[in-house]
């Protein structure tokens, strides 16, 4: 009787806390809101800072609803920094009404979160954003299509770095398939290869790429036979173990060497 009697004061004890501590968690989010209508913009900041230290969904629709009713410059950046850092999905609506911000910076931030939080449509924001204003939005939308694994947005990653937006390259090199690496290397020497160095890093170094479409990435290069080539394929050799793409480096190096 009574191992009972302990076993039902622990569970109340432990029921009783763990109340405790939900309603504790509640009055902070509460207090946490409500400072986010303060009439001080320092005590608006450590509303944002508080909601940012909860991390929960539940902080996502009262950050959304202050941005919407306007914010100074700094508490705007800190307000998307925090939705990027909590990452919750459901801040999608009002991260993509500020990619049409008229402030550089904010459109940057806002593309951050996207790639952060991975809305429903974070893709087809970030193509859109591929032909912002700004070089740095455009970069970052790029990487983050890159990051989110956007097959679909290929053709605009391509388009996009046709018009000189040279980080669409390691996204394509993510991304592509072996139908890709063929429409990459149709840009040789069209382009300088630093530019289309950083898509043949990725498709080199990935394993769901098989080996004759790198072996045929490799044979292209070779055909540039430049030093700037040499020195490229010099550098993979070291970073690879052996496998026929090394092996086929070391000819490509030994080749161009000769030739030279």
């Amino acid at each position: 009787m009574r191992g009972i009697t302990l076993a039902c004061v622990a569970l109340i004890a432990l029921s009783t806390g763990s109340l405790r501590g939900t309603a504790e968690a509640q009055v902070r989010l509460n207090d946490a809101i409500r400072m986010l209508d303060a009439e001080s913009a320092d005590e608006v900041r450590l509303g944002i800072e508080a909601l940012g230290t909860i991390g929960s969904a539940r902080v996502v629709a009262p950050l959304m609803a202050r941005i919407r009713r306007g914010l100074p410059a700094d508490l705007l950046d800190l307000a998307l920094e925090t939705l990027g850092v909590v990452g919750q999905r459901e801040a999608g609506p009002v991260l993509f009404q500020l990619l049409t911000h008229r402030r550089e910076a904010v459109r940057l931030s806002a593309v951050d979160a996207i790639v952060s939080c991975k809305p429903r449509g974070a893709e087809r924001a970030l193509a859109t954003a591929l032909s912002d204003s700004d070089p740095r939005v455009r970069a970052a939308a790029a990487l983050g299509l890159g990051q989110l694994g956007a097959r679909g947005s290929i053709d605009d990653l391509f388009h996009a770095f046709e018009r000189g937006v040279l980080e669409s390259a390691t996204a394509i090199g993510q991304l592509a398939d072996a139908a890709g690496a063929d429409r990459l290397l149709d840009h040789l020497g069209r382009v300088p290869f630093d530019a289309i160095a950083p898509a043949v890093n990725e498709l080199l170094a990935r394993d769901d790429v098989a080996d004759r479409v790198k072996l045929e990435i490799v044979g292209r290069l070779a055909e540039l036979a430049t030093p700037e080539v040499r020195q490229y394929f010099q550098e993979l050799v070291e970073s690879l173990d052996d496998s026929p793409v090394r092996r086929a480096a070391e000819d490509a190096v030994a080749r161009i060497a000769g030739g030279s």
